[in-house]
């Protein structure tokens, strides 16, 4: 007798602008007293900077003030040594924008129990039909939803012993017999993936393993598991391609 194999059960940017000011006095309109006109005139007409290493101040007009550029503003020409703004997303060294990366969607569907091996597959078994596919792994082994979906059965079911049946929509539900554990209740909503139980071997079982079904429309309706799995884009080997 091979281990797992499935005896038959029954179904059931701020910015602002400031003008600059001008300051100016009227002209002088008194004649200077005499014997100061000529010389004071000739001092006046060309002052020299005091001390420092800047240029000379330009002369100006006598009986006149020079322009001078209100305290805040910048003389023209002048930016005191700080070099002009660079906006930050210029020049070569800029950081380049990030892209916006799209979440990858969540699995549809999935193997129910990866690391086992299929002891037996779908079709007729002492004169009755195997509606399933057994895949044996050690005792205890976690099972997965292969399928996001409702559970609307979980608990004893005659000869599948410990079994959990789940509603995917669409019309397609997944069966899962033999369990020694369920984690799951009726009406508890699962992701593909998700443990939903143990492998064990509860029921009609020689062994170890976990029986998977797949059902149309309602349950039983079974199809054969292993091609419609490998039309949801997953692969359960060990079993031969039914005909179409």
């Amino acid at each position: 007798m091979s281990l797992g194999r499935h005896r038959a059960p029954a179904f059931p940017a701020l910015f602002a602008t400031r003008g600059r000011t001008v300051l100016s006095v009227t002209a002088l309109s008194a004649t200077l007293a005499a014997g100061i006109g000529a010389a004071s005139m000739t001092a006046s007409a060309a002052p020299v900077a005091a001390g420092g290493d800047g240029p000379p101040t330009a002369a100006h007009a006598p009986g006149t003030l020079p322009i001078v550029p209100p305290a805040g503003d910048e003389a023209p020409g002048k930016t005191h040594g700080r070099p002009p703004a660079i906006p930050r997303d210029a020049g070569p060294n800029a950081a380049p924008a990030r892209r916006k990366t799209r979440p990858r969607p969540p699995v549809q569907w999935t193997h129910p129990i990866p690391s086992a091996e299929v002891t037996s597959c779908f079709g007729p078994r002492w004169g009755r039909l195997h509606a399933g596919v057994d895949l044996a792994a050690p005792h205890g082994t976690a099972i997965v939803a292969a399928g996001a979906g409702v559970v609307v059965a979980a608990g004893p079911n005659g000869g599948y012993g410990n079994a959990i049946l789940i509603d995917h929509g669409d019309g397609w539900l997944t069966h899962y017999g033999h369990l020694s554990a369920i984690d799951v209740e009726v009406g508890r909503r699962v992701k593909a993936g998700e443990q939903i139980g143990d492998e064990g071997s509860t029921g009609h079982s020689t062994g170890p393993h976990l029986h998977f079904e797949v059902h149309r429309g309602h349950f039983p309706n079974p199809v054969e598991p292993t091609a419609w799995m490998r039309g949801h884009g997953v692969v359960i080997p060990g079993c031969p391609t039914p005909e179409s």
